[in-house]
């Protein structure tokens, strides 16, 4: 899973925006009755259109949901940049404070602000099968055993203790544990700002 960006954010946008035109007049409404009914601005709407604005999640939510839609129908499937793995050895390791006794922290980095955090511990024999995908980015981070993550479309990858996994919003993926210990490890969800 490459870890640069393949396509541009800007182009990523421009796409968002086309999208939700194509959606808007296929549904035969003006930019007016969407902004309206999406709580925008028809200003806001049209630059989120022409590609000039990128909207947040939440707007994005209220978009779709005025059309009727689901937010991942604007977005591209998941690309190779938007999904990110950080190996153990990739982390940076960084001083909490700048004294000799600080304690050092591991540091992966990804995009995004964390909503939610969640812990799992999943033995062998647990039931985690089955795809799943979150509407908001993610990041995924290993604490001990080892669980083989698949993206949809892409080969599967396992991770162990240490590496992180970051995902952006819509992103389609299962889980599989792997080996005898029990793989535990904690699930960052992300959350996008509102709109003015």
């Amino acid at each position: 899973m490459p870890t640069e960006s393949a396509v541009p954010e800007q182009d990523r946008v421009a796409r968002v925006g086309s999208v939700i035109r194509a959606v808007r007049r296929q549904e035969g409404l003006t930019a007016r009755a969407l902004a309206s009914r999406a709580g925008v601005s028809q200003a806001f709407l049209s630059q989120v259109e022409r590609g000039l604005n990128a909207p947040s999640l939440a707007t994005l939510y209220r978009i779709a949901d005025a059309l009727g839609r689901s937010p991942s129908d604007f977005l591209d499937p998941a690309l190779a940049d938007d999904v990110l793995v950080v190996r153990a050895e990739g982390r940076l390791a960084r001083a909490v404070t700048g004294t000799p006794a600080a304690p050092v922290t591991w540091m992966a980095r990804g995009n995004g602000a964390i909503a939610e955090v969640y812990q799992y511990e999943i033995g062998p024999d647990d039931d985690i099968a089955g795809w799943f995908r979150r509407s908001d980015d993610l990041v995924l981070v290993m604490t001990g055993g080892r669980l083989e993550v698949e993206v949809r479309g892409r080969p599967a990858v396992e991770l162990a203790e240490g590496d992180c996994l970051f995902a952006a919003a819509g992103t389609e993926m299962q889980w599989r544990h792997r080996g005898s210990a029990p793989a535990r490890l904690v699930l960052c969800v992300g959350a996008r700002s509102q709109d003015p």
